[in-house]
């Protein structure tokens, strides 16, 4: 299930189903051109952050300036009780969240709010994108150093980690690739990245939005936001689709989405917006 939990203290093991029992609800910086070097060498918790039950990260859009307000990423799921519809879109929302900025050691550098929900969905990807109240300056001056988005999600075989700001604990595994569809009860969303439990991403309620950092390049290739806890298949427990229609429900399986999409929905590479001629996510409805 979703792997937002309910409370910082919840000592919880992987969340819970949404509609039964409890619910707990799912490297450095580069503040100018990133490299893989400069994004490792940060430490492990380098630009993650820690959100009212859940984990994100602050993230620099390519043509960012020190001036400009800074970019948090988590799960869509994280910014909203009861969830996101199906196909529910949220843009421009003023937004007050409190925030701790973590430096690379995992120690909060900096608390802030976010002051404006800029986009949120859980429709065809579980993303939200929140604008703090900081510039990227004032974070640079705290310690804080924001990771940058890859220009393409993880392919099969590739060597991840997924940092959580919440526990301020690190799982790393090997990719097995992406399932064509993934549903979670009225939820669909697209190319989920796998994540296997047994390989050691065995991810649990908090570590919704963590980042998910390529271990070759350093780059943000998705964000985790789903497990297996066994129970009713596509209900308790995530299920995926491929492209002939057969549903099945992978045993220990757990999921993340794809974070490359965002770079398309940029406008010369620094403002946010769905208009951009080749945007992949989807707009509110009129």
């Amino acid at each position: 299930m979703l792997l937002a939990t309910a409370r910082r203290a919840a000592l919880v093991p992987l969340v819970v189903a949404v509609v039964v029992t409890v619910l707990v609800s799912v490297v450095g910086a580069l503040v100018a051109a990133p490299t893989a070097s400069a994004a490792t060498d940060g430490g492990r918790f380098a630009g993650t952050v820690r959100l009212p039950g859940c984990s994100g990260s602050v993230v620099r859009w390519p043509a960012a300036l020190d001036t400009d307000r800074a970019v948090v990423l988590t799960n869509g799921h994280c910014v909203r009780r009861p969830f996101l519809g199906a196909r529910e879109v949220l843009v421009g929302h003023r937004r007050w969240t409190r925030v701790e900025l973590l430096d690379g050691l995992g120690r909060v550098a900096r608390v802030g709010r976010a002051v404006r929900l800029q986009y949120a969905t859980m429709y065809r990807t579980d993303v939200a994108v929140l604008r703090l109240r900081d510039t990227y300056a004032d974070l640079a001056r705290a310690g804080v150093a924001p990771l940058v988005l890859a220009a393409e999600g993880p392919s099969r075989g590739d060597r991840i980690r997924i940092p959580s700001g919440y526990w301020t604990e690190q799982r790393a595994c090997t990719t097995t690739g992406t399932a064509y569809r993934l549903h979670e009860r009225m939820w669909d969303w697209w190319s989920s990245i796998r994540l296997p439990a047994r390989d050691g991403c065995a991810i649990r309620g908090g570590y919704s939005g963590s980042p998910i950092v390529s271990r070759q390049t350093g780059l943000v290739v998705g964000i985790a936001n789903t497990g297996y806890v066994g129970g009713r298949r596509c209900i308790d427990s995530a299920c995926e689709e491929n492209r002939r229609g057969r549903v099945v429900m992978r045993r220990g399986m757990n999921y993340g989405q794809q974070t490359s999409w965002l770079l398309g929905c940029l406008d010369a590479g620094r403002t946010f917006d769905l208009d951009v001629p080749g945007c992949r996510l989807p707009k509110p409805r009129r």
